[in-house]
């Protein structure tokens, strides 16, 4: 039997025991139970969210007004924070302070058409686009959990739905929802071989480089050379036409804001500025500004941050050697979550895809079956209810970067060579 066949024939033996699997009393009683209680914060928080658009306080106000940047010719203008103060008062609402866009200025270019109607018109329109975005992720992650789908055909959709950091982005007009959804897209392609397109597509997300480039390295570790070609001829000139669109001056006063928001963040008055306090931060920079607060000089660490980024990446690098492409990205999406600089709720968004896929391959192991898998499932139970913490101590959320640190420790335990059974599965889908 040829490798190809016996990969085949295993992942049939899963599928047929993943359908024969009756989930416990208790479990079914939870996945109806947890999306509830989330719902019911989420009603709460819109209601905040909705007073927040009439005060002009959400993130959208940032992209809205870098799009009217691009659009006006005063794209020279896009991080200039004092410009951008008059200008957002003028359109939006009155602040003290700006918003600031700190995106690559590509991106600018596509809220320019939002730009065409009245701040709160424009907020709706994009919230639409996003909920567009968000079926179709779910459209397709559905297609990888039919585990969940035998529990209860709503459950992936709900639980989609429910996570507090999808809600937040869709609250905030953010983008996060847009990155997910092209991670999910690179997915798809990856399970079908289609390596180039797969690095085309994860290259759109560089509005969010922080989390997409850990990525794009683990694949260049991995030497995936396909991938990192058509991340690399996309990504570059997609960096090239922000900063032609910007010219000199701004794209050296791009860099210092991204110092000021990394390396620079100390102080109470520039967290307020920038509206970023890193102890709000799910990721590893969080943790350890978090836990070691004022105690530890910032050189140490920044110093911290980057020792334990470098042990994130090579751990996720040496295990996921021998794993499928999907697997991969998962994993790197994992890590990337983690090593990423700059993170805030809304960006927890992109688990959703390593979440629900592990949670899926994994929640059969529940009770019996063997402890590895069992493990990866309860982390990523865990990490699906973590984001919660934000509702009650939102400045301290760098307390959820503990459950992705924990899924991701329970994935790279799962030796690489049990396999996953969606390296063919995907293909399947893709296909069909």
């Amino acid at each position: 039997m040829t490798a190809t066949a016996q990969k085949a024939s295993r992942v049939e033996t899963l599928t047929h025991q993943r359908a024969l699997w009756q989930a416990p009393h208790y479990v079914r009683s939870l996945a109806m139970a947890i999306p509830a209680v989330f719902l019911g914060f989420q009603i709460s928080g819109w209601v905040f969210a909705m007073r927040a658009l009439q005060e002009g306080r959400v993130d959208f106000r940032a992209q809205y007004t870098a799009g009217y940047l691009v659009r006006s010719g005063n794209g020279h203008r896009l991080y200039d924070h004092a410009f951008q103060l008059v200008l957002q008062n003028s359109l939006v609402s009155p602040r003290s302070v700006p918003m600031p866009f700190d995106h690559l200025a590509y991106e600018a270019l596509v809220f320019a058409p939002f730009s065409f109607l009245r701040f709160k018109a424009a907020y709706f329109t994009f919230l639409a686009a996003n909920v567009a975005a968000l079926t179709l992720s779910i459209l397709m992650m559905r297609r990888w959990t039919p585990t969940l789908n035998h529990i209860y055909a709503w459950l992936t959709p709900v639980m989609i739905i429910v996570f507090l950091p999808t809600a937040v982005a869709l609250m905030q007009g953010q983008e996060s929802v847009l990155l997910l959804l092209s991670l999910v897209i690179v997915f798809a392609f990856l399970g079908s071989g289609r390596d180039f397109l797969a690095g085309i597509v994860l290259s759109l997300g560089m509005f969010k480089f922080q989390i997409v480039l850990p990525v794009a390295l683990l694949f260049l570790l991995w030497k995936k050379w396909r991938l990192i070609l058509g991340f690399s001829f996309s990504a570059i000139s997609l960096v090239a036409g922000s900063f032609a669109l910007v010219g000199r001056e701004a794209t050296r006063a791009y860099i210092r804001l991204l110092t000021s928001m990394s390396v620079g963040l100390h102080s109470a008055a520039d967290q307020v500025r920038l509206g970023v306090p890193p102890a709000a931060m799910p990721n590893l920079r969080g943790l350890v500004v978090g836990l070691l607060g004022n105690e530890v000089p910032g050189f140490w660490q920044q110093l911290a941050i980057a020792i334990l980024s470098i042990l994130v990446i090579t751990a996720a690098f040496w295990r996921g050697r021998h794993m499928s492409a999907g697997h991969k990205l998962l994993i790197a999406v994992l890590a990337a979550s983690l090593s990423s600089y700059h993170s805030l709720i809304h960006d927890m968004a992109i688990l959703l895809l390593p979440m629900l896929v592990l949670f899926d391959e994994c929640i059969a192991a529940i009770p019996d079956g063997p402890s590895v898998k069992r493990n990866v499932a309860t982390a990523a139970g865990l990490l699906f209810t973590a984001p919660v913490l934000f509702c009650f101590a939102p400045t301290s959320f760098f307390i959820a970067g503990v459950a992705t640190c924990t899924l991701l420790y329970a994935v790279l335990r799962w030796d690489g060579h049990s396999q996953f059974s969606y390296s063919v599965s995907v293909t399947e889908v893709v296909s069909s």
